[in-house]
């Protein structure tokens, strides 16, 4: 290979566009992905990894045609450009393919990173060695597509090692063993789990770069150096891929949660019981009469918690505040074994939270929690229940109020874990309502003395016999809306 003939092949690979194409696929679509989420670094660059086999693919893709156009027939014009021994052709073209595919990943993982760490505040444990290999996961197709250029040149090759090795990875997705950590990239990882053997993941990835790069260039001659170089690589690539697989959390960590505490304790191992439940596991802060309790690397999100609290604590009559002392955070995997009360969302709040417009639908979750406790709305069956004509639910809307614009009832999914969804009816979670009670709630945050109005008759109010229409009086407003019969389970 001469230097003249990589930067050729070089050139060739920054006039195309599909590496330019893929790369900027890459980075949209994992922006899109995670825009609405404040950033949390123990999953970021897995992610990305996972988003990067689009640009891993490309450069397959590119490689292959790279390597294989002096096989194929009419290239000869093609080939002008590049002229000399086939060997140094190969090495070239694979070369600047590596080259190339490496730094248009470096190019999307940390302009990814740089842009996640600007839409914070950050939360989690950043591992350098998952953003490296999710970079080396893309010059592994690279190197890869060239040893199939070489080997089999048919334009079916890269369809099908594209299809077969996204097959693999998406089974293996689940940490099923499908391929293991022999794979490029391992998707699934949850903030909570036992570290991944990211370290070892890199240096396999190297070496099985430079195994595909030797098996390309025994197509042209088996002399002994190249035998050699190809036993080393082999050898380093076989031992770090199975370590790695052996070191890796496995499909144990799906079922978790459906484990007793004792079961759990042993799945998480040493290191995530130091983490999430040994001393100084969590920093504490006391806003007003509340303590929010985050774990360590999650401080940075009680802000964002108190936005959603402290307005409602707030707004509650003062003998009522005193229910909820602390918020506190719970685990994906492991909310079980985090103490003996049953998790509730008046008291906890989660690993992922919201951004750019969705915080609010994370401040209704964790504020509503507090709102059904102190009014009595809990409902018994996971469907829900209808307050329709209670007072209670106008009072609930207006607590709501504090920390969120008060909105119609609609069913939708609020994301609370890696892969854990809250099925809400309402902003108040399960609990539906009418236009009634959303009207009046409305008057009432616009009413100066609603505060002292409602302070003054709290116990009436949040009666479950008491009606809308009874309360209006005490709430200092008119009748104005029609009532609406309850629809489904009427709430008790």
């Amino acid at each position: 290979m001469t230097r003249a003939l990589f930067l050729a092949e070089v050139r060739r690979l920054a006039r195309s566009p599909i590496p330019w194409a893929a790369a900027a696929l890459c980075l949209g679509l994992r922006l899109a992905a995670t825009w609405e989420l404040l950033p949390d670094m123990s999953v970021e660059p897995v992610g990305t990894s996972g988003a990067l086999l689009l640009l891993a693919a490309a450069m397959m893709l590119s490689a292959h045609l790279a390597i294989s156009r002096d096989v194929r027939g009419g290239m000869g014009e093609t080939l002008a450009a590049v002229p000399g021994r086939a060997v140094r052709r190969t090495a070239a073209a694979l070369a600047a393919s590596v080259t190339v595919g490496t730094g248009l990943a470096s190019a999307v993982m940390a302009a990814y990173l740089l842009a996640r760490q600007a839409m914070g505040p950050v939360a989690g444990v950043f591992d350098p060695f998952e953003a490296i290999g999710g970079v080396l996961a893309v010059p592994f197709a690279a190197a890869l597509g060239a040893l199939l250029g070489r080997w089999a040149p048919r334009p079916v090759a890269v369809p099908l090692a594209v299809f077969l090795i996204g097959a693999f990875t998406w089974l293996n997705g689940q940490q099923s063993g499908y391929g293991g950590w022999f794979l490029p990239v391992v998707l699934f990882h949850r903030p909570d789990w036992p570290p991944r053997p990211s370290a070892e993941h890199v240096v396999y990835l190297v070496a099985a770069v430079a195994l595909f790069a030797a098996l390309a260039l025994l197509r042209h001659g088996r002399t002994w150096p190249r035998l050699a170089a190809a036993g080393a690589a082999a050898a380093v690539t076989v031992t770090t891929g199975t370590a790695a697989t052996a070191a890796a959390p496995g499909a144990e960590m799906n079922t978790a949660q459906l484990k007793g505490p004792e079961a759990s304790f042993a799945l998480m191992g040493a290191q995530v019981r130091e983490r999430f439940f040994g001393p100084g596991a969590r920093r504490c802060e006391k806003h007003g009469p509340v303590t929010y309790c985050a774990y360590r690397d999650y401080a940075a999100w009680i802000p964002e918690w108190v936005s959603a609290v402290d307005p409602v604590m707030r707004a509650l009559p003062p003998a009522e505040r005193g229910r909820f002392p602390m918020v506190g955070q719970l685990t994906d995997s492991w909310w079980h074994v985090d103490g003996d009360e049953e998790p509730s969302v008046a008291k906890f709040t989660f690993m992922v939270w919201g951004r750019a417009g969705a915080e609010d639908a994370y401040r209704a979750v964790l504020a509503s929690g507090i709102v059904r406790s102190v009014t009595g709305l809990l409902p018994q069956e996971r469907t829900g229940c209808d307050a329709r004509g209670q007072s209670r639910a106008v009072v609930a809307l207006w607590l709501l109020g504090q920390a969120v614009p008060p909105a119609p009832p609609r069913d939708r999914q609020v994301q609370i874990g890696s892969s854990v969804f809250a099925e809400e009816r309402s902003p108040l979670g399960a609990i539906r309502y009418g236009t009634a009670e959303l009207g009046y709630a409305r008057r009432l945050l616009a009413a100066p003395d609603a505060k002292q109005r409602i302070w003054a008759h709290w116990d009436t109010l949040v009666k479950p016999g008491t009606t809308v229409e009874q309360a209006l009086p005490l709430l200092g407003l008119r009748p104005e809306f029609a009532a609406e019969p309850p629809v489904g389970q009427p709430c008790s």
